[in-house]
């Protein structure tokens, strides 16, 4: 009898707790290059004091995909914003039929040594270090490899694409809109269901780019102003004040009916760099 009060009592205490339990709104902001993504997203007590914040949850495999696929796409946005500009170059990479690979790891070979010859070149005529981020392919339809390539500028594009030898080689200049190279990034970047079988990396990078980091704070913007943000009672031109200097491209909310969380998403750039370029 002793034990059936106290489990009941247990069960009306943890109840209580969950009416009672505080939620902290958290702000993640990265800023990268003339660009910056804010994220405001709701941490529980139980989490927030156990792990410092960061509170894991379990998903299903469909939702982890989809969320893992959108986390390889910001990081890539936020890598390239931040390392490259209009004077650098994207590049698509193909091979004849005499120079096609067989494998992964000849592909790779064949895009590495290609690296070595521009570095070579801008080595030996006086050139700032090479910066670059490339994706490896596999066609859908008809299986041939090829690569999508960002790199750093000062060569003339006929020059690069002579150098390639073994196929097509097209050059082009690089065009940011809003939200940077942001549409760039998510065309680049394959959902998992098409990761080539012994590719363990989505892109490769230059060991010498710069890698925006997160920023963190707690709240500065409340749950309530979040819910106001999603219901349209304040508006984007009030809420680009919270951030001087920059102007909103995008912002998306969700209410999750199941914690009650408020969750926020902006997608900012800076005014002065942006006004000189061209708006779509």
């Amino acid at each position: 009898i002793l034990t059936k009060r106290l489990r009941r009592r247990n069960t009306v205490m943890k109840k209580n707790n969950r009416k009672t339990q505080r939620v902290y709104q958290r702000e993640n902001i990265i800023k990268h290059g003339n660009y910056m993504s804010v994220y405001s997203f709701p941490v529980f007590e139980s989490a927030y004091k156990r792990t410092g914040g960061r509170r894991k949850a379990r998903a299903t495999s469909e939702v982890q995909k989809k969320y893992n696929q959108k986390l390889a796409e910001n990081k890539l946005t936020y890598i390239i914003n931040e390392n490259f500009n209009e004077n650098d170059i994207e590049m698509g990479l193909g091979f004849d039929d005499e120079y096609l690979p067989e494998s992964y790891e000849e592909a790779l070979k064949h895009i590495q040594n290609f690296i070595r010859r521009i570095k070579y070149y801008r080595r030996t005529h006086g050139l700032s270090e090479l910066k670059y981020v490339y994706v490896v392919q596999k066609g859908e339809r008809r299986g041939r490899w090829h690569y999508h390539m960002i790199l750093s500028g000062g060569m003339s594009r006929d020059m690069l694409e002579r150098m390639w030898r073994m196929g097509y080689a097209h050059t082009y200049a690089l065009y940011f809109d809003k939200q940077g190279l942001r549409g760039l990034a998510k065309y680049k970047i394959r959902p998992d269901d098409e990761v080539i079988e012994g590719k363990f990396k989505r892109w490769c990078a230059s060991k010498n780019l710069r890698r925006p980091q997160p920023k963190e704070r707690t709240g500065y913007i409340s749950r309530r102003t979040v819910e106001d943000i999603r219901k349209g009672n304040i508006t984007e031109r009030e809420l680009e004040r919270i951030y001087p200097g920059y102007e909103i491209s995008e912002v998306n909310t969700f209410h999750n009916p199941c914690n009650g969380g408020e969750y926020l998403e902006i997608q900012l750039y800076r005014k002065r760099d942006y006004s000189r370029r061209r708006l779509e």
